[in-house]
């Protein structure tokens, strides 16, 4: 009798979580105490320390995500807050009001705020004693001036220098102090005539747009007084904005209204003159101009009758009736005012003056 061979068993694969869940979800839903039927299958397992309906514990490295995940939430949470919302606050236990405006340069500000105050300190600086700039030692002045101060009967020596705004706004290391020491004095300026912030590099459009720039030494005493200057720097204390003018009209300087059929030739236009409060009732504004009117076309020296304005303010109609005003006639004047034809205005001839204005180009 030949013994039987017994074949192989097969081999059974090891059970995994998927498996067991999914033998685990073909059992009937039967409640835990009844008894099981002959027809249900129960399967054990060889590791019954992990039940098949809980989950494996997360391993090390999903639990370090998780945290990762969590911290960087709580980060995003934390930036997404506007900085608009935080706004700092001030103790104040005094009866006295904090907001005030500076008596000398004009600037209101908020005493409370280091800020404000920072800012006022750099503008009264500015705005005073005048804006810092180093000249290149190759530009030779186009006129020197003594800058003369009645109430002192002291004599200030400055220069006249002639700047191309395409030449500044090039970008050349040489002029870098001058462009920003104009664009300086620009804000200070259109700050002052409530005007739009413009910077050299938005003018060069213009055309033949030139700046005089009038430079004289630091005053060494908060007094304005013109002495000599103690570390040797200088500083801008006038500032002339001139371009190409092709056609203007009168104005009043008396009412601001612009006389009709009054069209006038132009060929320099004055965009912008500042001058900064401690050199102000010295002939800067009107050295400035004389300059600009001698040197803005090479060979010719521009008349005032060919010189408009644009836009003068209160103090520019001041220095513009003082330098280049003309008499009204009689009719001008009886349209000015809105008198009749009959009334008698030849005594006030004297008093009614127009100066020329034209369009400021975009």
């Amino acid at each position: 009798m030949s013994k039987q061979e017994t074949p192989p068993r097969p081999r059974q694969p090891n059970a995994t979580y998927r498996s067991r869940r999914r033998a685990l979800a073909s059992l009937p839903n039967t409640s835990s105490s009844a008894s099981p039927s002959s027809d249900t299958i129960v399967l054990s397992y060889s590791n019954p320390s992990t039940p098949p309906s809980s989950p494996p514990p997360p391993s090390k490295r999903s639990r370090i995500r998780q945290a990762t995940a969590t911290t960087f939430s709580a980060k995003k949470s934390a930036k997404s807050v506007p900085k608009e919302n935080k706004v700092q606050t001030y103790l104040s236990l005094s009866n006295k009001p904090h907001r005030t405006t500076c008596s000398q340069c004009g600037m209101s500000y908020d005493t409370l705020s280091p800020d404000d105050t920072r800012l006022h300190s750099r503008f009264h600086a500015r705005a005073i004693g005048g804006v810092d700039v180093s000249i290149p030692p190759h530009y030779t002045p186009v006129a020197t001036v003594y800058l003369q101060r009645r109430e002192t009967n002291t004599a200030r020596k400055a220069s006249i220098y002639k700047f191309a705004v395409r030449e500044l706004s090039s970008g050349s290391t040489a002029l870098r102090s001058v462009k920003t020491g104009v664009d300086a004095t620009l804000r200070l300026c259109n700050s002052e005539l409530s005007a739009p912030d413009e910077h050299l590099a938005a003018l060069s459009h213009r055309a033949e747009a030139t700046v005089f720039v009038c430079v004289a030494g630091r005053c060494s005493n908060e007094n304005k007084v013109p002495n000599t200057p103690s570390n040797g720097a200088h500083v801008i204390v006038g500032l002339c904005l001139v371009e190409r003018a092709e056609a203007g009209y009168f104005m009043s300087v008396d009412t601001g209204r612009v006389l009709p059929q009054s069209e006038e030739r132009l060929i320099m236009g004055i965009s912008r003159i500042y001058t900064v409060h401690s050199a102000r009732r010295t002939g800067v504004a009107q050295a400035v101009l004389d300059a600009a009117r001698r040197n803005f076309v090479y060979g010719l020296e521009v008349g005032k009758d060919c010189v408009g304005w644009s836009q003068p303010s209160e103090s520019g109609c001041r220095v513009a009736t003082r330098w280049c005003s003309v008499s009204m006639t009689e009719d001008e004047v009886r349209e000015d005012r809105g008198d009749k034809k009959g009334e008698d205005v030849q005594g006030q001839m004297n008093i009614h003056r127009k100066i020329r204005v034209y369009v400021e180009r975009v």
